[in-house]
């Protein structure tokens, strides 16, 4: 089997564990004892040129709701129209939504996927060689990460959850305040 292959499936399958015990609208956020700094490796944008997501220079919001997803991912695509839900309930507290895909597919393939998945008012980005989702020592999808303005990762959830419900705003937004 194909080593990519074989990641893929067992990603799936922590994906699916992850799914299945992390389902709880209700969970609270938890802030990172330590921050992490948000790696400064290249990733795609919506046209297939290179970026570094660097939250202090190039990104001016205070801060971040960022996204690790696959078109695969069963989860993933459950959760993408709250994604969007949410993005318009904290836009007014200067917090951004993005989403980063681990996916091999083309670009254009995974921008129809999104748009037809209720993720069209999200800005995207695509990590194909995974350096950025390794960088952090990720461990399944879908995985969601809160990113303060300096580029540090003060959260990280791991699993499907309901975006745009109003005590996950106000989880978030009380994070960052």
């Amino acid at each position: 089997m194909h080593t990519s292959n074989l990641y893929k499936k067992i990603l799936l399958l922590f994906s699916l564990i992850i799914f299945t015990t992390h389902s709880n609208a209700t969970e609270n956020f938890k802030k990172l004892d330590k921050p992490i700094i948000f790696p400064k490796k290249n990733v795609l944008d919506g046209n297939g040129k290179p970026i570094i997501l660097k939250f202090n220079e190039n990104f001016r919001k205070k801060s971040y709701v960022i996204n690790f997803w696959a078109t695969w991912c069963v989860p993933c695509k459950k959760e993408l129209p709250d994604l969007g839900l949410l993005k318009s309930k904290i836009k007014k507290y200067n917090i951004d939504v993005l989403t980063i895909s681990i996916d091999q597919k083309n670009i254009e393939e995974q921008i129809s996927f999104l748009s037809k998945n209720g993720a069209s008012n999200l800005t995207h980005y695509f990590d194909k060689k995974m350096l950025v989702y390794k960088s952090l020592k990720l461990r399944g999808i879908p995985t969601t990460i809160l990113v303060d303005s300096q580029g540090q990762v003060i959260s990280i959830h791991e699993g499907i959850m309901k975006w745009g419900d109003d005590l996950i705003v106000s989880e978030i937004k009380n994070l960052f305040y």
